[in-house]
């Protein structure tokens, strides 16, 4: 039986929380008073580890120059325990944060006009960045089945025929999908063919459910040879997302040294105190509350999984296979909810988010508007089941609460 507490949030409705804050939750779905489920990081409590090394570091009473060194060792320890992976450390770099990593990479090694192929739904920063860049978006639709969403190798090459890089999100959100060796071998041996760049987020590699297996990409990628850089960081899989410490994985050791070259201009090249003081924790002695922590959050997917299946027939859930995040299908009551916006326009009024907003309005809980991740997927929501029990007992009632209105 795990000796971790995964069953009780913490309170962080005083603090200075994104998730929690009301102007962030009347600006997503109308309602300052809504239960948020939308900002991507958990409300149970970190690795205890993590939090006692941040109070030594408080007791010595000075916040000074840090000695860093040993961090980029720890983190590849914690790869081979964790993944099976055994990482040459000339080809890792320390980089500040997943998102800033992956827009440098995307600066230093493509140019603007350039082709990226980009998977659909879309973590929504990544729109953002690329469009933010100069460069191109070349959509790539998942394909949807009846319980979610699949990767189908003929539409991603067909997808691919003229794109210079290829930007992944494995696992991927919003949809949970945890990929096969064959099918990152696909993106992978198809890159290399045609002389693409591979730029992978696996922020969320570290919370594949038992069952399943994250195959790191440059594992992966070992008897393909493709160019490839992956970007790994602890901040999803324990839960501390307000640092900034990540790591790049380059394929081959040219990359590597162009990318830091560029760090060194910039002075980017070291962590914060407190995030490198983070890091150290989790990586060094972490791995049991990462393994207990996948199987809560397997758990918590699976009774909202049978919640939705039981109480909320009209959605349908995408089960994840990975992380504390889901997408959600509200197709089959959208007309419905239009007709609740014509009767009542001022319940929906804040936004151009018709989903997050009657959820917001009708159930009193905030989830990200399908929207936010590709203007096809405005019949979606994503719900963050990263919280204690009763938390999310509140959240599944919200959802059941909104379809009685409509009902």
């Amino acid at each position: 039986m795990s000796t971790y507490d995964f069953t009780h949030s913490a309170d962080r409705s005083g603090d200075r929380s994104e998730k929690w804050s009301k102007a962030n939750l009347l600006a997503m779905c109308g309602n300052a008073d809504a239960l948020p489920f939308w900002v991507a990081d958990m409300d149970i409590s970190v690795f205890e580890g993590i939090k006692a090394g941040l109070y030594r570091e408080a007791d010595i009473g000075v916040i000074g120059y840090r000695d860093n060194s040993g961090l980029a060792s720890l983190f590849t320890d914690f790869m081979k325990e964790k993944h099976d992976t055994v990482l040459d450390e000339d080809h890792v770099t320390f980089a500040q944060g997943m998102l800033h990593a992956i827009s440098l990479a995307m600066n230093i090694f493509t140019k603007p006009g350039d082709r990226i192929l980009l998977p659909y739904p879309s973590y929504h920063p990544f729109i953002e960045m690329i469009e933010a860049n100069g460069r191109v978006i070349v959509p790539l639709p998942l394909k949807r089945t009846s319980d979610g969403f699949v990767f189908d190798p003929a539409d991603f090459k067909k997808a691919d025929e003229d794109c210079q890089a290829i930007l992944f999100c494995s696992p991927h959100n919003p949809t949970g999908i945890v990929f096969s060796q064959k099918e990152l071998g696909c993106v992978l041996e198809t890159a290399k063919e045609r002389g693409q760049l591979v730029l992978c987020d696996e922020i969320h590699s570290d919370m594949a459910y038992p069952g399943y297996k994250h195959i790191p990409m440059v594992k992966a990628n070992e008897a393909i040879g493709a160019r490839c850089i992956s970007f790994c960081a602890a901040s999803k899989s324990f839960n501390i997302a307000g640092e900034h410490c990540a790591f790049a994985l380059f394929s081959d050791k040219a990359m590597k040294e162009e990318y830091t070259s560029v760090q060194k201009r910039l002075y980017l090249s070291s962590p914060g105190y407190s995030a490198a003081v983070m890091a150290e924790a989790a990586y060094k002695d972490g791995l049991d509350y990462n393994k207990a922590l996948c199987e809560a959050l397997a758990a918590k997917s699976a009774k909202v999984g049978s919640f939705i299946k039981e109480r909320c027939p009209e959605l349908r859930y995408c089960a994840p296979h990975a992380s504390f995040i889901a997408f959600i299908d509200c197709s089959a009551i959208r007309a419905a909810v239009e007709a609740d916006k014509a009767a009542n326009p001022g319940l929906y009024s804040h936004n151009d988010y018709l989903m997050a907003s009657f959820f917001g309005a009708r159930g009193g809980i905030c989830m990200n508007d399908g929207s936010m991740f590709g203007s096809a997927y405005s019949d979606y929501v994503r719900f963050n089941f990263g919280c204690g029990d009763e938390l999310l007992e509140k959240g599944l009632e919200g959802l059941e609460k909104a379809l009685k209105t409509i009902r």
